[in-house]
């Protein structure tokens, strides 16, 4: 069984001057731990969530959506990859394990 640690956040700067790329700003609200074989989803996004960062202890697929369900035809992210994503409040992450 594996692990996905979720981190919500609010705030969100910019990478530099002049420069457009969102950076979430701590600190960070972390989640409870979703534990995973099969697809699993995670508690909803806070109100003001505007980006998520995730790390498995394994290697995992995941879909983000209101009611989602990942299967392995999802986007792959290796163990121990730090991941960001722009969410929406309400929405929740699930995650599969990679086959």
């Amino acid at each position: 069984m594996a692990t996905l640690w979720v981190r919500e956040y609010v705030d969100v700067g910019v990478a530099g001057a002049g420069r457009a790329a969102p950076i979430p700003q701590e600190p960070g609200t972390d989640q409870t731990p979703v534990t995973f074989t099969t697809t699993a989803q995670s508690a909803a996004f806070g109100v003001g969530t505007k980006y998520i960062a995730i790390i498995a202890s394994a290697a995992f697929h995941y879909v983000v959506g209101n009611n989602p369900a990942a299967t392995t035809g999802a986007l792959k992210v290796p163990a121990d990859t730090l991941v960001h994503i722009g969410v929406k409040p309400g929405q929740k992450i699930a995650a599969i394990a990679a086959a």
